[in-house]
Formats: C-alpha cells, structure tokens, sequence
C-alpha cells in the first residue's frame, strides 16, 4: 500500500455538501482518497502519517479538470490556422496530421499531454486520429498515455462514408481538382469488417480503467458514417460496457444533410438506432432545437462544450443554457490546438459561463460559475463514464490539483468557485496529483522528461509538411472553394 498525505491545504472539494474547507487535510491510500479532514471538526484527531506528505500551507486543492474533448494529433498545430472556413480547415488539418510516424504519434500525444497537466487537466478524451490508421498507431497512443501518467479515455475515432460537410454542395469538383482527389486519396474509409476488427482489438488490449486508460469506440461524425457503422459502434459499446464518443452536428450544413439523408434531424436519427445513452458524449453539438435538447436530456446523453473552437472557426454558439435548463448533462473540451490552439480548460470554463449571456435576456438562465465548473469536473466524469472523479471525497480516486495562492489571481481569496472560472487561466497550477501519484510538482512535470518531449516535437511540423507537401497542395486548393 502507498499513502500520500496533503496537509494544511485549502480545500475546494466540490462534493454533495458543496463546502470551502479554508483549512484541512487529504490523506490519500492507493490511489484513492481515504478521508478528508477540516481542522477543528469536532472528529479531529490530527492528521494520518503517510509515506510521502505534501505541505498545502499556501496552495488550494481543487478536483482535476476533465477535457473531454481533444485531438492529440493536433498539438503540433498551434498558429496554423486563423479565418480559414470550417472546411477549408477540416483539408488543411487533414494534410497536417496524415501519414505519421507512430513516434510522431506518440510525441504529439505527450506534448498534448504535457500542456494539459500544466494547466490542471487529470483526465481526456483523445478523438484520435483522423485519418486511416493501424494497431501501431494505437499502440503508440497507448505508450504515451501511459507515460504521461494521465488518466484518458483513447475515443477511436472512425468512419466509412465520404466527408460530404467539407464538399461543395453538388459534390462536383473541377477536373484537375477531382483527378487530384483520386491521386492523394486522402481520407479513403476502410472496409467495415478491418474498422471492426481495428476498434475491437483495441479495447480487448488496452481498455482498462482501473490503470487509467479507456478505449471507446468513436464515430468521427455521423453525417461521416454510415448506418451500418454506427450500429456496429453501438454494438461494441453495448458488448464491451464501454461509451461512445462522436462530434455531434458541428456545422449547419450537418444539419441539412441529415435531414436529406434520414428524413428526420440528426438527433432523432440516432435515437431510431439506439444510439442516444448515458453512453454517448458529443462534441460542440451547436446546431440543435429545443425537442432534440429534451430528446438528450431524456436519454441522459453528455453534450461537449466547445466553446473556443467554436468560435475561432465561427461555425456558432451552442446553445449551452437551454441545455442545462432542459437538464442535459454538459461536460467541456478544448478541441484540438489546432482549432483553439492551447488546451486551458479555465479559458472554456470562463467562456461556457458567459458566452450566452448576451442572447440571454433572463439573468436567472444565465450559466453560473458553479455550473461552468461542474461542466470541468462532474460533466467530463460523466464524459469518460467514472462516477467517481470530479470531486474531492472518501472513496473517489485521488485526481487532484493544487493551486498556488500566493498569486494575484488569488488575492484576496473571495469566493473561490467564481475565481477558479473568472480568474484562474491555469498559470497557478503547483501540484498536480493523478491517482495518487504526483506528476506536477512546483509548475514543473516530474512524470517524464518534458524538455525532451518539447525538443523533438519542435522540427516534426516542417518534416511532416514536406513529406505531405502534395497532399498539403491539395488541401489548400480543396480550402478555396469555401472563401
């Protein structure tokens, strides 16, 4: 048995008594939280020994920050993109992130990981990738989550129908443009029977919550899809118990093309395949009325909240209050750095909290920053299917961040729920703890050798352009036909 002990700490639990302990302790035994101590209750004994002890005088515990939605293959793509369309970026991300090395691979994955340890993150969502890949993809995924010491869910993310979104809407390409589309072939499905044996095979390795690591099945789009793929998703799901992680009607084109193909929006399809669960998360989910918001919050499905994606590449503003009226459960992602460029979950945090209230007339409707925070912490839980992360409590796994108090942000100390959202950008996370062990210490990973990470994933973006650089041709062509 290993025993970690933070004393004299601030305490932001976030647990069912919804309390501030200004000054208390969190004894910690493999792994999982066994008590938490407010000094001077009247059950105060003094605090636990343990192997190591962590002195909190200074620091504020806080439960880990869940992003449940990102793309490690985008981490080597901050500033590559500004007011490119929504479809001109999907070519272009294409181009950035094809034909990768699994080293490649994996060094994006640790330096995604790497930026969101820094700024509180202890567990993901990682839709990964985009384009077709093998078990030696996965396995590089895998090793570089492990190292990382994160606690992350690897959403395969798969499809097996033509990205018709990110096409003209006749579908028609000038010829040299249409020859040049046969020639790179850049985003061919696989056969539905090898996608199957892909997905399957992974979760039969990897998926082990209990070491921190969940394999979901993951639909890149279903507008991508095709019935028989999202059937087979929910099937493997259903046959593993694991969830399902899907982008859920991002662009208002996606809106039409359901309707064009189903008859039917997007929601109600997915509900006539028995998609819609506590099971299912999706990402951004902009374009949505008010029965497909009761449709989700009746089946209990987790709605993602992208909000700075969403708005660099102006494809809306999801309708985030209704949602959490209607009583749907809202988690938050960062998207991928190459949409959003950083993976600070306090910047979602403030933006979920006020983005809608210039629409929203009625203050009593307007998110709070409670509600914003729970999105980071009890809605990404929901997200990544444990119940028993997101708060500071006996029993639940010992996922925890402390922040330094000792900065201007957090002086004076007034409330430290509407702080953590207005005020925190993630620059005062000190320690961060991930099952126990401590992976952060001082602002500084301690898990692995993030300088080295950071050294060689700073000449990979050249390389891979300059191997790509004909399919990054293309892509820029593809790009202008959506000025």
């Amino acid at each position: 048995m290993s025993s970690l002990l933070i004393r004299d700490v601030a305490i932001l639990p976030l647990d069912r008594h919804d309390r501030f302990i200004e000054r208390g302790d969190i004894s910690i035994v493999d792994g999982r939280i066994a008590s938490v101590r407010a000094h001077g209750e009247a059950h105060d004994h003094g605090a636990p020994t343990a192997d190591r002890v962590i002195d909190g005088c200074g620091l504020l515990a806080a439960p880990g920050l869940v992003n449940a939605h990102t793309h490690s293959p985008g981490a080597l793509l901050a500033g590559t993109m500004d007011t490119e369309s929504h479809p001109a970026f999907m070519w272009l991300n294409q181009a950035d992130t094809s034909g990768r090395t699994p080293h490649e691979v994996y060094v994006s994955a640790m330096l995604n990981a790497a930026q969101m340890l820094l700024s509180g993150v202890t567990t993901a969502i990682d839709h990964f990738p985009a384009q077709n890949f093998g078990p030696e993809d996965i396995a590089a995924a895998v090793r570089a989550y492990r190292e990382s010491g994160m606690r992350m869910v690897l959403a395969v993310r798969i499809f097996d129908d033509t990205f018709g979104d990110i096409f003209p809407r006749d579908m028609q390409l000038p010829a040299g443009l249409a020859a040049e589309l046969q020639r790179v072939a850049p985003l061919p499905p696989k056969p539905l029977p090898e996608t199957r044996e892909l997905t399957e095979d992974a979760i039969s390795r990897y998926h082990a919550p209990e070491r921190r690591l969940s394999v979901f099945p993951a639909p890149t789009n279903p507008v991508r899809c095709t019935d028989a793929l999202l059937e087979m998703s929910r099937d493997i799901a259903a046959r593993f118990g694991v969830g399902i992680h899907t982008h859920l009607l991002e662009s208002k084109v996606q809106t039409r093309l359901a309707q064009e193909r189903h008859g039917c929006t997007m929601v109600e399809h997915l509900e006539r395949l028995g998609m819609l669960s506590p099971k299912l998360s999706c990402a951004h989910t902009i374009w949505i009325d008010n029965p497909d918001i009761e449709r989700l919050a009746r089946h209990g499905v987790v709605v993602v909240h992208n909000p700075e994606s969403n708005l660099k590449l102006g494809t809306g503003i999801a309708p985030i209050g209704r949602m959490v009226a209607a009583g749907v459960t809202v988690a938050l992602g960062s998207d991928g750095n190459v949409t959003n460029d950083n993976q600070q979950l306090h910047e979602a945090m403030r933006l979920a909290a006020c983005l809608g209230r210039v629409v929203e007339p009625d203050r009593r409707r307007w998110v709070t920053a409670r509600q914003a925070l729970a999105m980071a912490t009890a809605g990404g839980a929901a997200a990544v299917g444990l119940p028993d992360i997101g708060r500071i409590e006996a029993g639940c796994r010992a996922d925890i961040v402390l922040y330094d108090l000792d900065r201007p942000e957090w002086t004076p100390v007034n409330d430290p729920v509407r702080q953590m959202v207005f005020s925190e950008t993630g620059a005062s996370v000190h320690t961060v703890v991930v099952d126990g062990r401590v992976l952060v210490e001082a602002g500084r990973i301690t898990a692995f050798d993030a300088a080295g990470v950071l050294a060689e994933a700073r000449p990979m973006l050249a390389a891979i352009r300059e191997r790509n650089r004909d399919l990054y041709a293309f892509a820029r062509r593809m790009g202008e036909l959506f000025p």
